[in-house]
C-alpha cells in the first residue's frame, strides 16, 4: 500500500496511522453469530459501544448476495454462510523491531536492510531480523516482511514459518513452480533443518562436547551432522505430540489437534557465569512452536520465552498444561474437566490483556478514530534467542546458512 508510512524510535520500527479497507469472506465460526459479537468477542481491541458505532458509521459492512446490508440492520443480523466482511479500519499497526538505520537495498547483499544469504532468479534467501511477523496478520499489514518486500519490488512466498520473534534463515520463492518444489522437500522431510538457541541451565551432557575449544563459536565451522554421526551419544532426543492453545477460539476449537513431534538436540556451548547453554535444534517434524516446546519439556526453556519459559511465562497455568501433557486427547481428563482448565486460560490471557490495557488507560486518544494510542512494547518483548541457522535438502542443491546471532558468540 503507498500510503504506509515508516519511521524508526527508541530501537522501533514504527508506522504512522492508515485507512485500509479490506473484504473478505466469513469464517465458519462467525455463521449464526452477529458482525458485532464476532468483533468484541474475537478481535477485543476494542469495546461493544466502539464497534456498535464503527458500523453505524459504515466502517463494517456485511455484503449478502452482492448486495451491501443496511448499517443499522448490520448490527442483529445473523451472519450467513457466503456473506462477506467489509471493513474500513484507521489502522495503528504496533511497532516491531528496528533492524537497520537505513533500509537500502545493495544488489546481492540487502534488500529493505536485510541481509540477503542469496538469491537467483526463483529464489530469495535471507536472514530474517527477530521482531517482525511474516505474513500480514491480525494487526500486522505494512510491518511484516512480505510486504515490506513488495515495496522494495520483490513479491515472493515464504516456503516456511518463522514465528515474529525468531530471527533466521528464511527461504522464499518467486515463482509458484519453486514454491511447490521447495514445500514439497519440506513436507517430505528432504530438507535438514538447524536452529540455535541459548536455553536455561546446563544442557545435558554439554560438558562432554569433544574438543570444545576448537568449535570456533564465532563461526561455526564445525560440520554438526558428521559430528553426530561420529558422537551421537551427546544427542538429547525429545519425540512428543505437541499443540496450540488459543484462548479466544473457545473450547474444544481453542486446543489443536495433538500432532506427533520429534526434535534432536545437540549441545554446543556452556556460559558457566549465567549458567545457559548453546544448542543445535534439529526439527525432524515442523509443528507451531515445536522447538519451544520440546525444549520446555526438557527443564531447559528458552532463555527468554516470556510463554514456555517457567521463570518469566505471562500464562502459567497454560504451560504446565503444555509441559505435562503431551497429549490432550489421550489425558485422563473427561470432556468437563477439559472444558473448565481452558476457562482458566481464558482468564489468564483476559487477565493479562486488563493489566496491559490498565497500564495503557492513560496513553492520547486518537482524534481520528478514538482509539487508543498504545504505549511501545519493551524491545526485549519482541524477540527470543531462537535462530533459523541453517537449511540444505539431501543433494545439497539447497544448502544455506546464517552468520551468527550475538547471542550466540557472547556470553
Amino acid at each position: 500500500m503507498s500510503n504506509i508510512q515508516y519511521y524508526y524510535q527508541s530501537g522501533l520500527r514504527k508506522i504512522y496511522p492508515y485507512y485500509h479497507t479490506r473484504t473478505a469472506f466469513v469464517k465458519g465460526r462467525w455463521h449464526n453469530r452477529t458482525v458485532l459479537d464476532v468483533l468484541v468477542k474475537e478481535f477485543r481491541a476494542h469495546s461493544a459501544e466502539y464497534y456498535g458505532h464503527q458500523i453505524v458509521n459504515g466502517k463494517y459492512k456485511l455484503i449478502r448476495d452482492g448486495q451491501y446490508l443496511d448499517n443499522l440492520s448490520v448490527l442483529d443480523t445473523p451472519i450467513k454462510n457466503n456473506d462477506k466482511l467489509e471493513s474500513t479500519v484507521h489502522k495503528h499497526e504496533p511497532p516491531v523491531l528496528q533492524w537497520c538505520s537505513n533500509e537500502a537495498n545493495i544488489p546481492g547483499k540487502k534488500i529493505a536492510g536485510i541481509d540477503i544469504v542469496y538469491e537467483d532468479e526463483n529464489l530469495l534467501v535471507i536472514n530474517k531480523p527477530c521482531g517482525i511477523p511474516i505474513h500480514p496478520t491480525g494487526l500486522y499489514y505494512g510491518n511484516t516482511l512480505t510486504e515490506i518486500l513488495k515495496v522494495n519490488g520483490v513479491h515472493a512466498l515464504p516456503a516456511y514459518r518463522l514465528d515474529k520473534v525468531t530471527s533466521g534463515l528464511l527461504i522464499l520463492s518467486k515463482d509458484t513452480g519453486t514454491a511447490s518444489m521447495v514445500q514439497k522437500k519440506i513436507r517430505s522431510h528432504e530438507m535438514q533443518k538447524w536452529y540455535l538457541a541459548r536455553v536455561e541451565g546446563a544442557f545435558p551432557h554439554v560438558n562432554e562436547v569433544p574438543h570444545i575449544e576448537t568449535l570456533e563459536i564465532q563461526r561455526l565451522d564445525l560440520p554438526i551432522e558428521e559430528q553426530i554421526i561420529q558422537d551421537n551419544s551427546i544427542l538429547t532426543i525429545e519425540d512428543s505430540d505437541v499443540y496450540t492453545v488459543e484462548p479466544k477460539k473457545q473450547y474444544p476449537s481453542g486446543l489443536s489437534v495433538p500432532r506427533s513431534a520429534k526434535t534432536i538436540f545437540y549441545p554446543i556451548k556452556y556460559f558457566p557465569h549465567k549458567n545457559e547453554s548453546i544448542v543445535a535444534c534439529r526439527p525432524i517434524t515442523g509443528r507451531t512452536h515445536q522447538i519451544r516446546i520440546h525444549l520446555a519439556r526438557l527443564n531447559h526453556p528458552i532463555v527468554n520465552d516470556t510463554i514456555y519459559s517457567q521463570k518469566i511465562t505471562r500464562y502459567p497455568e497454560r504451560l504446565n498444561f503444555i509441559r505435562s501433557i503431551a497429549n490432550w486427547s489421550e489425558a485422563k481428563l473427561t470432556d468437563e474437566e477439559l472444558s473448565e482448565t481452558f476457562q482458566i486460560f481464558i482468564q489468564e490471557s483476559e487477565h493479562f490483556k486488563k493489566k496491559a490495557l490498565a497500564e495503557n488507560k492513560n496513553c492520547p486518544v486518537c482524534s481520528e478514530c478514538g482509539a487508543l494510542t498504545l504505549s511501545d512494547p519493551d524491545p526485549e518483548d519482541l524477540s527470543i534467542d531462537l535462530h533459523a541457522w541453517r537449511y540444505s535438502d539431501a543433494e545439497k542443491t539447497l544448502n544455506f546458512k546464517t552468520e551468527l546471532p550475538q547471542w550466540v558468540v557472547n556470553e
